[in-house]
């Protein structure tokens, strides 16, 4: 009888789990970080020192867009939300650098995190 009723317990709050799991909404937060990677993939890309600027405050606010989306109640994402601050720090490091190198640096980092939050925005969807 105990071993029924714990089979039981188990199965419900598993079940329960797996019900609020599904359904959560990240689908702003992935489409801000997919905007934020396009942002930082066009700043990477640039040969354009102020086209590059421009490029990653763009993000910085898709970041920032990203992370709101991510903690919000119907996505409640933490792992988007942690990517898209990297992404943020990232894209903000290489928006106030006065190097040119650096700058491309943090634009690939950004992209990459843009990239991780996509993928943990689509994982909190599942």
């Amino acid at each position: 009888m105990k071993t029924t009723i714990i089979l039981l317990t188990l199965l419900t709050s598993s079940i329960l789990t797996v019900t609020s799991k599904t359904d959560r909404d990240c689908s702003n937060a992935y489409s801000s970080a997919d905007e934020a990677y396009s942002y930082c993939k066009k700043a990477y890309n640039s040969d354009n020192w102020d086209e590059t600027k421009r490029y990653l405050k763009k993000a910085m606010s898709s970041f920032d867009d990203a992370m709101t989306y991510a903690q919000d109640d119907d996505c409640n994402c933490e792992d988007a939300h942690s990517a898209a601050d990297d992404g943020y720090s990232y894209a903000k490091k290489g928006y106030n650098s006065d190097n040119w190198d650096d700058t491309k640096n943090y634009a690939k980092k950004a992209k990459n995190s843009a990239d991780d939050a996509m993928s943990y925005a689509n994982d909190c969807n599942d």
